[in-house]
């Protein structure tokens, strides 16, 4: 397992899912983890039990979306841990996206929310990052992004699958872009996880969505959300120092099927 000792990481959507997962998986290698989600309880709720682990962790409510919040949230992590070495921006949604493949009937107020929630968040969060990890020696990010980026997934929606794009593309910028002053900057694109997203239409939804892409996996199982999380934390260690600008799927097999 790596060791995040020393390490102080920020973590995007803590409150739930990969986002929770994740925040857990660096506090448990020994980083001290700053948490943030737009739902207040959920998040809180994480750093309350990872604080009953004796873990260093803090948390604060922050919408991805609106500049003035992730700039207090970057600064106050430095602030309080006194720098950042690490983040992981995992805020997504495509719930909303419920056109599906017949794009021609969403609204421009459903287009708009998905770009904004999954693309903007990660400019967004990359833009503060990246210009604290600039003024302080490097770093490492890990953004998540999806295989409707790369590949025909009808039920993710036109939308979703235009706003990952943008997510894998802008990680292959920064990558480049930054490579000289010490950042790397990295994606994966999960699988079928079984996060509160597929349940946000519904349980019966969720089901049936999952019911609909887990064949397109040969490990035919789930994907647990600490799985994910381990390869976040792979991709932000020394043992990838040379691993940048590169979308890992964490998938079962499903890109290469």
């Amino acid at each position: 397992m790596e060791n995040y000792s020393g390490k102080i990481v920020l973590v995007t959507a803590a409150g739930a899912g990969i986002g929770a997962a994740t925040a857990e998986g660096f506090a448990r290698r020994g980083a001290r983890v700053m948490l943030s989600d737009i739902n207040a309880e959920t998040g809180e709720a994480m750093a309350e039990k990872l604080r009953g682990e004796g873990q260093d962790v803090a948390f604060q409510q922050a919408d991805a979306t609106q500049e003035q919040d992730v700039e207090a949230l970057v600064a106050r992590t430095v602030r309080d841990f006194g720098g950042l070495h690490v983040a992981a921006n995992v805020v997504g949604d495509g719930h909303r996206d419920a056109a599906g493949p017949d794009f021609h009937t969403q609204s421009l107020e459903s287009w708009e929310y998905t770009q904004a929630v999954t693309l903007r968040s990660v400019f967004l969060s990359m833009k503060h990052e990246i210009a604290h990890m600039i003024a302080h020696g490097g770093g490492a990010i890990c953004n998540v992004t999806s295989l409707a980026a790369h590949l025909y997934v009808g039920a993710a929606g036109a939308a979703y699958a235009a706003s990952k794009a943008g997510v894998t593309q802008l990680t292959r910028f920064a990558a480049v872009s930054y490579a000289d002053r010490g950042i790397r900057v990295n994606c994966i694109a999960p699988g079928v996880v079984p996060t509160d997203g597929y349940n946000k239409a519904g349980k019966e939804m969720g089901q049936m969505v999952i019911d609909m892409l887990l064949p397109n996996q040969p490990i035919n199982r789930l994907i647990e959300p600490s799985e994910q999380a381990d390869a976040i934390a792979w991709l932000c260690s020394e043992h990838a120092a040379m691993v940048t600008g590169h979308m890992l799927p964490i998938d079962g097999g499903w890109t290469a099927k």
